[in-house]
């Protein structure tokens, strides 16, 4: 039935005669899903295929090839999913249908803390003229062969101002998570001058009480790239 099989930890995959898989997962976070879907890549015809997820394992089971062809990433899907994080999604071809769960928590604000002192949205930045408020420190990493990266590193605050989707217009509750924003001189890791390239930018949770060049030195003990 299959032309060969392979199996890695949670993953069984069987390839049939025209390419497609059958392929099974367990062990991982899913959703609870039953949907049909096509599957393609730029220049393939599409795979057509059942999935079937119950929340702690999921199949994707081989339907057929689709003639007609998809450019990838608009694929039509029909069915619907249930997950913890996206809450009620129903897809009928490229039509998509989506509510969020009433108390699921979501970002109510991001935004960076300007040079002159003020919070202010990130995203689609309203306020032209207002940069970061930025503070550069030298930064060591450390290898495992030995050798010592010596850069400099750009820090900025931002925040996540969470709340819940039912409440969030009463003003309560919401919860902020604050963070540094980082950017280095040069590439910083393990992979640094190679073809996948080591880290240049990052972010970094900040713990109550620290300012940004405390949390700088803690990811600079705590944290491998």
């Amino acid at each position: 039935m299959f032309r060969h099989t392979s199996r890695e930890k949670g993953i069984w995959r069987g390839w049939l005669e025209n390419d497609q898989s059958l392929e099974l997962y367990w062990g991982g976070p899913t959703t609870v899903a039953f949907r049909v879907l096509v599957h393609s890549n730029d220049a393939d015809q599409g795979d057509r295929m059942l999935n079937i997820s119950l929340g702690f394992a999921q199949a994707f089971i081989p339907l057929g090839i689709s003639k007609r062809f998809y450019q990838c990433g608009e694929e039509p899907q029909w069915g619907f999913d249930l997950s913890r994080e996206f809450g009620i999604v129903l897809n009928w071809g490229r039509h998509r249908k989506h509510w969020e769960w009433p108390f699921h928590s979501f970002t109510f604000r991001y935004e960076q803390e300007d040079e002159d002192g003020v919070w202010r949205s990130i995203l689609g930045r309203g306020e032209a003229g207002h940069g970061p408020k930025e503070e550069t420190h030298p930064y060591t990493y450390v290898l495992k062969s030995g050798e010592v990266q010596h850069r400099s590193a750009t820090i900025h605050r931002t925040r996540h101002v969470l709340a819940r989707h039912i409440l969030h217009r009463f003003g309560w509750p919401r919860r902020t998570l604050n963070s540094i924003d980082v950017r280095f001189s040069d590439e910083v890791g393990e992979r640094s001058g190679s073809w996948k390239g080591g880290c240049i930018g990052c972010s970094f949770a900040m713990k109550p009480g620290e300012v940004p060049i405390d949390t700088l030195r803690r990811m600079e003990r705590e944290r491998t790239f």
